[in-house]
């Protein structure tokens, strides 16, 4: 009798057994077929990026983190094997803090390059967009057309942008200076300021502002003229190591331009080519 009901606890182990091990097979067989698809001796590159910045870094409705920095950069990671981007979304102010302190090696949130950044950090030499920015006003507002209409009133601005740059340079000589609304939650936040009319107006790229007209139906609308149009990079931590980062994504984003996919991508994501300057 206990020989009996020893062997049928003995059949009963081996089966689970070999259940467990099929099962750890099939495991296996995907981490091994996910391992081949990769390249193991690849550079881990940190990006930081917004993360919630349509259409440049933001994550669609199935939670995959898209948008066209970012696209731009998996398809330079599709091009050249022996890298490979992490991408870790963050405020800007934050992601300066983060590459300063080593936890990211790079920033692809539409960089543009002045002295004081290329003085500590590295750029990227081939143009990913050019930005070009308007004012932008309540829709059915008549009264403001440009920078000089604006004295007096509240503009939302994000922090460390171009058009902060701007505003304090015409405040300098302004009869009456513009009062300024700064915020590092970016346009979502800059274009609600003035869709709730806690703002008189915003200064803010064209394809930002029909994203948001056509995504979200605010009330916003570009007017005057074109304020900037500022090429953009991507910004890296300035080391030997990350130059030949930035030379690899130069090499991949120059062939992108040459074969018609960074058009692509811009038209996709930006709705027009943005790739190439603007006529003045």
């Amino acid at each position: 009798m206990n020989f009996k009901k020893s062997w049928k606890r003995f059949a009963l182990l081996g089966t689970l057994v070999l259940a467990l091990g099929v099962v750890a097979g099939c495991a296996s067989d995907d981490s091994a077929d996910k391992a081949a698809a990769s390249n193991p001796d690849a550079k881990v590159v940190n990006v930081a990026t917004r993360g919630t910045s349509k259409p440049f870094s933001y994550t669609n409705d199935d939670g995959t983190l898209t948008g066209y920095d970012v696209e731009i950069l998996k398809e330079v990671e599709r091009r050249d094997p022996s890298l490979k981007f992490n991408f870790k979304p963050m405020a800007v102010d934050a992601a300066f803090v983060a590459m300063d302190a080593g936890q990211v090696d790079m920033i692809a949130n539409q960089m543009r390059n002045n002295p004081q950044r290329a003085a500590k950090y590295l750029y990227t030499k081939e143009i990913n967009n050019y930005t070009v920015r308007k004012l932008v006003v309540k829709k059915g507002r008549t009264d403001i057309h440009s920078l000089k209409d604006l004295e007096g009133k509240t503009v939302a601005a994000t922090t460390n942008s171009e058009f902060v740059d701007l505003l304090k340079k015409y405040n300098e000589t302004a009869a009456t200076p513009i009062n300024v609304i700064y915020t590092d939650k970016g346009t979502v936040e800059t274009l609600n300021l003035v869709a709730t009319g806690r703002a008189d107006a915003a200064g803010e790229y064209e394809y930002m502002v029909s994203t948001a007209q056509k995504d979200r139906n605010l009330p916003v609308e570009s007017v005057g003229d074109t304020l900037t149009d500022v090429p953009t990079y991507f910004l890296l931590r300035k080391d030997p190591e990350m130059q030949k980062v930035a030379d690899k994504i130069d090499a991949q984003v120059k062939a992108m331009r040459e074969d018609g996919t960074l058009k692509k991508l811009s038209e996709q994501y930006l709705g027009g080519d943005y790739t190439v300057e603007p006529k003045k």
